[in-house]
This record gives structure tokens, C-alpha cells and sequence, in this order.
């Protein structure tokens, strides 16, 4: 014999779940909170006027990498007039 779902019955068991905030409004908390600006009349989030900049650690990495590629230009000049000489 085969069973019957109710499912009326089931939905009316379950106890009504808490408020959940949509995705919109998470979005517009996030872009608030990271300096965003929404556009007025539409949903779209824009950034404020701001230049964009790489952080500190990349300019570390370029500096380093200057230095380095630096030092082994002096030491192939070196070489090179030890070579020939």
C-alpha cells in the first residue's frame, strides 16, 4: 500500500525561519563598508572618485627586483672587462 505525503501538514510542522537578508543587501553593506557608492536612481554600485593603487608589497616586490636586476648588471659589466682584459 502506498503512502501519502502530506505536505500541507509537514509546512504547517515547521517552525517559520528567521529573516534572512537578500543578496542586494549584502551587497550594498559590503559596498558601503569598502567605500563604495551607489549611483542614485539605480541599483548599480560604482566607486567613488579614488586612483586606483597597487599596495604596498607590490611596489616592495618592484623596488627589490630593481636592486637585484641592479647588482647583476654591475657584476656582467665587471665580468665582461675582466673577460676581454
Amino acid at each position: 500500500m502506498r503512502r501519502r505525503s502530506n505536505l500541507a501538514g509537514a509546512a504547517a510542522d515547521r517552525q517559520p525561519r528567521p529573516h534572512r537578508r537578500s543578496y542586494v543587501d549584502l551587497a550594498a553593506d559590503h559596498a558601503h563598508r569598502a567605500g563604495l557608492g551607489r549611483r542614485a536612481g539605480s541599483g548599480r554600485v560604482r566607486r567613488k572618485h579614488r586612483p586606483a593603487t597597487a599596495p604596498w608589497h607590490f611596489w616592495l616586490v618592484v623596488a627589490m627586483a630593481t636592486v637585484y636586476l641592479g647588482w647583476r648588471a654591475v657584476e656582467g659589466v665587471v665580468w665582461l672587462v675582466v673577460w676581454i682584459f
